[in-house]
């Protein structure tokens, strides 16, 4: 027989009063410091997701989640383990981290926000950590929204030119120019000194713009190994003033440059693809001018890279968005492989995806020379073949652990095979922009440039002043760079004589943009700059002949 006994007031009050007991004070507590570094640590996941228009609901996005809920875990416990003598310095350290994920803090101004976080915790900690929760609360709902339904979805301008050309006064009457920057393309000279892999991609380049009518200029040079100092030396023709400030930067604005102001006068229409980097399009007169970003996440998209790969390099790619945890994790794991000789690679490296993103970028530029007419500039600089070296030789994307990185770690003759392919994928889009302009009357006539803006840099470190010494080819290729010209109606050909970037476009220039350049002979000599990449002192170029 079923006996029912019934209670004062219910089941609900004491299963209630029951509950209140088994949870106590603490475990609340410890609860509440999970959820707050929880929803910190997802709401600017959720952020750089939409900035990437990253779609939300797949596998390698839950695989970052999960991840930084066991972070979330590991910070809460972590603050409870110091208990209340110094717990608010881990809390108001972690405070910091999360907005520095969301806004950009040099290192001095991180550790000044976060004296002035200790000070407030010190007082009042638990309100910081509600009105942390409430902030990024907050952020965290709006970008699940975005992601969700498109409403406030990160929105990327298609044009972002700031000095207009006119555009009332018809474009000049001249042949189209169609100009391509590739970063760390080696020039044909560079290619003969590398291992095997290199010296056979010497021929096949050869023989590839020698096809397509190119005169090229195996021993051209550039005067700078880093970008943001190059592309300035040669878009001035060698005269922009050298940078005399730090230059180690992830964002530059060049002053006006003469290469755009000459085809401004002569009529011509600019139309500029460029990265987010060397910024162009802001004292620069042009029609058209967009920046995309260099290491677009949604480049994953659609290629064979494994879900784990995908999500290593959204952690990776926050850590980058931090000031002290992303040079704490480079001095830890570079620390480690000395110490250990391990052969991991940098933090700093882990979430490139430059040349990925330079083939998509190809693409687009590739299509829209469709519409190129006459009195037209078509201008792209690419990060590619730039590392990492994560494409083989038909363009499909490697799984992250075969990814190498310029300066290393990993055996040379293997970073230099890899990066042989990643060249052999790029020339294969390049051959479809060529078959792209012979399809239209304007992309026959078209005047086509192409170009490195250094050597492939394969080498310990950067060339620097009062670094670690390096060996005469190590510090050509780091210089030697293609040149490669097709003017309709002149011959393929094979230029010889060394000569440096800025002397080419000056003498393109000199023609009237209209032959290919012939500069007088000079000595071959180039700038070594310091660790803060400010240029110091010339110096001779080591011989391509020894």
């Amino acid at each position: 027989m079923l006996t029912i006994h019934r209670y004062p007031g219910g089941m609900g009050p004491k299963l209630g009063r029951w509950m209140a007991m088994a949870v106590s004070d603490g475990a609340k507590q410890r609860l509440f410091n999970y959820t707050v570094w929880l929803i910190a640590l997802w709401a600017s996941a959720l952020n750089l997701l939409n900035h990437h228009s990253y779609p939300l609901f797949t596998t390698e996005v839950g695989l970052l989640l999960a991840g930084l809920a066991i972070v979330a875990v590991l910070m809460g416990t972590l603050v409870q383990v110091a208990g209340t003598r110094i717990g608010f310095v881990f809390t108001s350290l972690f405070v910091a981290i999360a907005i520095d994920l969301n806004v950009p803090l040099s290192l001095i101004n991180f550790y000044m926000l976060w004296a002035g976080l200790a000070v407030v915790a010190w007082f009042l900690e638990r309100p910081l950590l509600k009105l942390t929760m409430a902030a990024f609360g907050s952020v965290l709902a709006f970008q699940f929204i975005a992601l969700t339904t498109g409403i406030g979805a990160h929105q990327r301008s298609e044009d972002e030119t700031q000095v207009r050309q006119n555009t009332a006064v018809p474009a000049a009457d001249r042949a189209p120019i169609v100009h391509l920057v590739l970063d760390s393309y080696i020039g044909l000279d560079g290619m003969a000194l590398g291992p095997a892999p290199v010296q056979r991609l010497r021929a096949e380049q050869a023989a590839f713009f020698a096809r397509h009518g190119f005169q090229v200029y195996p021993k051209a040079y550039s005067r700078h190994v880093k970008t943001i100092n190059s592309l300035p030396h040669l878009f001035s023709y060698g005269k922009a003033p050298l940078a005399t400030t730090p230059r180690n930067l992830q964002y530059y604005v060049p002053a006006p440059l003469d290469y755009f102001t000459d085809l401004d006068q002569r009529g011509y229409r600019i139309d500029a693809l460029l990265p987010s980097y060397v910024d162009l399009c802001v004292k620069h007169p042009m029609t058209r001018c967009r920046n995309y970003e260099r290491s677009g996440l949604d480049s994953m998209r659609g290629t064979a890279i494994p879900a784990s790969d995908r999500a290593t390099v959204f952690a990776f790619t926050m850590l980058q968005l931090t000031a002290l945890p992303s040079r704490a994790a480079e001095a830890m794991v570079l620390g480690a492989n000395d110490l250990f000789g391990l052969e991991a690679r940098r933090p700093y490296d882990r979430p490139k995806l430059l040349p990925l993103v330079s083939l998509d970028r190809l693409e687009d530029f590739t299509a829209d020379l469709a519409t190129l007419q006459r009195g037209e500039v078509r201008l792209a600089h690419l990060l590619a073949p730039h590392d990492p070296y994560m494409l083989d030789a038909r363009c499909r994307a490697l799984p992250g652990r075969q990814w190498l990185d310029e300066h290393g770690p990993g055996a040379v003759d293997a970073r230099q095979a890899a990066y042989a392919d990643q060249v052999r994928c790029l020339t294969s889009r390049i051959d479809r922009m060529m078959a792209a302009l012979e399809a239209t009357p304007a992309g026959r006539e078209a005047i086509v440039v192409i170009h490195g803006d250094h050597g492939s840099r394969i080498t310990p470190v950067v060339p620097f002043l009062d670094g670690p010494e390096l060996t005469d080819l190590e510090v050509l290729t780091s210089h030697a760079t293609l040149f490669a010209i097709r003017v309709p109606g002149e011959n393929a050909a094979s230029i010889d004589g060394a000569v440096s970037l800025d002397e080419l476009m000056a003498d393109f220039r000199r023609r009237e943009f209209a032959s290919a350049p012939r500069p007088d002979a000079s000595p071959a000599r180039v700038y070594l700059m310091d660790m803060q990449w400010i240029p110091r002192e010339m110096r001779d170029l080591p011989d391509f002949a020894r």
